[in-house]
């Protein structure tokens, strides 16, 4: 799964999607359609994990008990299972739920 915003690697990187942007008209324009990845490839960022060096791999909640909860999986589905929109269920006021990471086992985390 790769990582949950792509932005965030770019940033890490040096980079903003408008840097993706202009690359991919510039490919366009000399006749070579390019996709995103095609844009990570030619950086020497990580495809895998979007240049992040971490991969989502799950969730964490606190349950109506108040007790702290993880689980791996995709993200909706737990989301969906797991009641992640009543605020009995959010890790606090101001966060809902936090997701669980992984290093990304391709780059070792360095997204590169």
């Amino acid at each position: 799964m790769p990582a949950f915003s792509r932005g965030e690697g770019l940033r890490k990187h040096g980079y903003k999607l408008e840097d993706v942007r202009e690359w991919r008209r510039a490919e366009y324009e000399a006749g070579r359609p390019s996709g995103y990845n095609d844009f990570f490839r030619a950086h020497g960022l990580c495809v895998e994990c979007g240049g992040d060096g971490r991969l989502v791999i799950g969730v964490r909640w606190r349950d109506a008990d108040g007790v702290e909860r993880s689980e791996a999986g995709p993200v909706a589905a737990l989301f969906e299972r797991h009641n992640l929109k009543n605020p009995t269920n959010w890790l606090s006021d101001a966060l809902k739920w936090a997701y669980l990471y992984e290093t990304c086992s391709v780059c070792g985390g360095t997204g590169r």
